[in-house]
């Protein structure tokens, strides 16, 4: 059989299919700060990014066992350790993360806690049939996103050899695929659609405790748990984009109201390239306002290792000048490395001193025409060497730290002699550089390595990584990027038909999509701002039934819904962040929409009687709305209060004409907020502060109240 791919594939080899479309990078685009950024400036570098939204479903059990579902513990009743190895894919090849992970030669600990875990989780029994509360929740989200349905739940295994899931792997689900949502943003101008590539059914993975060396701690409560995950096409062309897009993806799961908040609850992964690059994923981004900078510092993180790549072709260097030894200690069977203990016995730096006194070894690793490379900026704070010294962090586990450093450290590290005999044991010219790493042996030996193969991937440009988002925008390395040999069937499960009446229960009961709610609200007489806020609230629906006429009133009542809830829900629960609000009966709040329509009570008088009927739910709602309509004796008792505050505005100590009248209307309206119209008792409060020589024109200096002081 003549083969069609032997000269476009040497050694078979499956290209890359996550490469930019765009393949000539703007090596000569300048490094930007984030504020000065235009959307041509993003275009003109190609960046594209797209999105892998998780989100932990509200269910009561877990997905493929019954063990209850969001419980968050810290008791522990037993401890399980485990070692990971890879197993080989559905084509007879090991996936290069899974080959990774085996590297790390970590031991995993699982933390469990008998309330929370079964033996499924441990991989000791068969997993049970998927939870059907689960599958109906992601048929939910899939016809929101417009995906079509498959027709059989096809359950595969992901490989995870990090020990997040003690099997191995994460069982995983396809429920939609193909599908689009609207994506207007008018700040943006941004209108047209969101690709959604698929929407899976999946469990989610350990809490991760501590991570220290060669050992790693885990949780299980969260084990297992319902998660979907929703991915979009790389169509989100500026970081704002990006931004808008997981708020989208965001309100369109919380829609449902089947959705867990919380910590952890959901998680962005986001994918991003530049021209002249590759996909490049970055795990676990928690809040939305983290994204534009992340992957912004990342796509410039990119245009760097090309520029780097740039330099590594120019001057000539190839992938066979980096070979790293494939077996035995690399200082006995490779030119580049050698065990530099004994040229360094005498340094007076410390991390080094200190690791040989430990019985550390200490390896000097040479890259032939990397002068000047190891400090090219590619983060703010960081160079190319971070490059090198988080892959040995990852892969290597040392303990220590510092546990790295090179010949181009301009203040401390080794002493200029140090560097020279290296040099000359190497034989080493001036365009070269050396990388020097101290750990127990056999991690030394793997830090040699990683060192030799993270610069032969520099002729690469961008390696195909999984990256750990930090704080200040700037971003790790996590491990390799999976491949499709990662996941195959899983043999434990057989598929699970989707009948017809399933997905038409399913639709019968779909909630509106938060797009078509924002316009309606809009059409009420909302502005943009509050009827995108009300469109993804959970008391959208109290909203719907109260049914407030158009206008004047929705306004009112969105704003005080959007006021008050959050406001009660967090004097209830303290400091926890994103609580569940505890929305109130519709027939409480229709009491007071209706007073309002009615002309029963003043427009600003609803806000207090919502606070009065949230802050005291006993208590019936006539009485509450009591305070607020007009009683007979109302212009007596007005007449009264304006008098005492006339009288007391002398004894204020301001300067303020405003602040004069300010104080006097809040002395006033305390007794009849909602009740009267405060324009009439403005004007009769100013005629009072006349007659009293207290009028604010003529109120000018500290505490004083002679009539015309301080008046030109």
């Amino acid at each position: 059989m003549e083969d069609h791919n032997s000269d476009q594939n040497p050694g078979g080899i499956r290209p890359p299919g996550d490469l930019n479309p765009r393949t000539g990078p703007s090596l000569d685009f300048p490094d930007k700060p984030f504020g000065e950024m235009t959307p041509g400036d993003y275009e003109a570098i190609g960046f594209m990014a797209g999105l892998e939204v998780h989100q932990q479903l509200k269910t009561k059990s877990k997905l493929f066992c019954r063990c209850p579902a969001g419980r968050r513990v810290t008791r522990v009743d037993a401890e399980v350790l485990r070692h990971m190895r890879p197993t080989l894919s559905e084509l007879g090849e090991y996936d290069g993360t899974a080959l990774m992970e085996f590297k790390t030669k970590k031991e995993i600990v699982y933390l469990l806690e008998r309330g929370t875990v079964c033996t499924y989780e441990m991989d000791d029994t068969p997993p049970f049939e998927i939870d059907e509360e689960a599958v109906r929740i992601a048929i939910e989200m899939s016809e929101l996103c417009n995906l079509n349905l498959v027709s059989e739940l096809h359950v595969m295994r992901k490989q995870y050899l990090d020990g997040s899931i003690p099997t191995g792997f994460q069982r995983t689900a396809m429920v939609g695929l193909t599908g689009s949502i609207p994506f207007r943003v008018p700040s943006l101008g941004v209108d047209r659609e969101l690709s959604i590539r698929q929407l899976s059914l999946e469990e989610d993975s350990c809490r991760e405790v501590s991570d220290v060396g060669h050992r790693i701690t885990y949780r299980t409560d969260r084990l297992g748990m319902p998660l979907t995950e929703m991915v979009t096409e790389p169509e989100l062309l500026t970081p704002q984009e990006l931004q808008a897009g997981a708020h989208l993806l965001a309100q369109l799961a919380r829609t449902t109201g089947k959705v867990r908040r919380g910590p952890g609850a959901g998680r962005q992964d986001v994918n991003v390239s530049v021209a002249g690059g590759r996909r490049v994923e970055i795990k676990g981004v928690h809040h939305h306002r983290r994204l534009p900078l992340l992957v912004h510092t990342e796509a410039f993180r990119q245009l760097n290792l090309l520029r780097v790549k740039a330099e590594l072709e120019n001057r000539g260097v190839t992938a066979g000048n980096l070979q790293e030894p494939q077996e035995g200690p690399p200082w006995d069977t490779s030119p580049l490395v050698l065990d530099a203990g004994a040229v360094l016995a005498d340094t007076s730096f410390f991390p080094v001193r200190n690791a040989l006194s430990r019985g550390d070894t200490v390896c000097a690793v040479l890259l032939p025409e990397f002068a000047g490379l190891l400090n090219h900026v590619t983060q703010p704070g960081f160079t190319f060497a971070y490059e090198i010294s988080d892959r040995i962090r990852v892969i290597a586990c040392p303990v220590h730290a510092p546990f790295m450093t090179h010949s181009e450290v301009d203040r401390g590290g080794l002493i200029s002699r140090h560097w020279k005999v290296l040099e000359r044991a190497f034989s080493a010219g001036p365009g070269d550089a050396i990388v020097v790493v101290w750990a127990p042996k056999e991690d030394a030996a793997t830090a040699a390595r990683e060192v030799l193969i993270r610069a032969r991937e520099a002729l690469e440009g961008i390696p195909a990584e999984t990256r750990q988002a930090h704080v200040d925008g700037t971003n790790g390395f996590e491990r390799i990027l999976p491949g499709p040999d990662r996941m195959y069937p899983d043999t434990d499960t057989p598929p699970l038909p989707i009948p017809d009446t399933m997905v038409s229960e399913v639709r019968a009961q779909l909630a509106e999509p938060p797009w078509d709610r924002q316009e309606r609200y809009q059409e009420l007489g909302l502005d943009e701002r509050s009827a995108a806020v009300l469109s993804v609230a959970q008391w959208a629906d109290l909203f719907d039934q109260v049914a407030p006429d158009a206008g004047e009133t929705a306004r009112r009542l969105a704003g005080a819904l959007e006021k008050r809830i959050p406001y009660h829900a967090r004097k209830q629960n303290g400091a926890k962040p994103r609580t569940p609000q505890e929305v109130p009966g519709p027939a409480r709040v229709s009491q007071l929409v209706r007073a309002l329509e009615d002309g029963k009570i003043r427009p600003e008088g609803l806000v207090r009687a919502l606070d009065e009927t949230l802050a005291s739910p006993d208590r019936e709602v006539p009485d509450v709305l009591d305070r607020y309509q007009p009683v007979q004796d109302d212009d007596d008792e007005l007449a009264e209060a304006i008098s005492e505050a006339a009288k007391k505005v002398g004894s204020l100590r301001t300067a303020s004409e405003e602040g004069v009248l300010r104080w006097a209307m809040g002395a006033v309206m305390k007794r009849f907020f909602g009740r009267l119209d405060p324009e009439p008792v403005r004007e009769r409060l100013l005629t009072a502060l006349a007659q009293e020589g207290a009028s604010p024109a003529d109120h000018q200096g500290g505490g004083s109240n002679k009539a015309g002081e301080g008046v030109e």
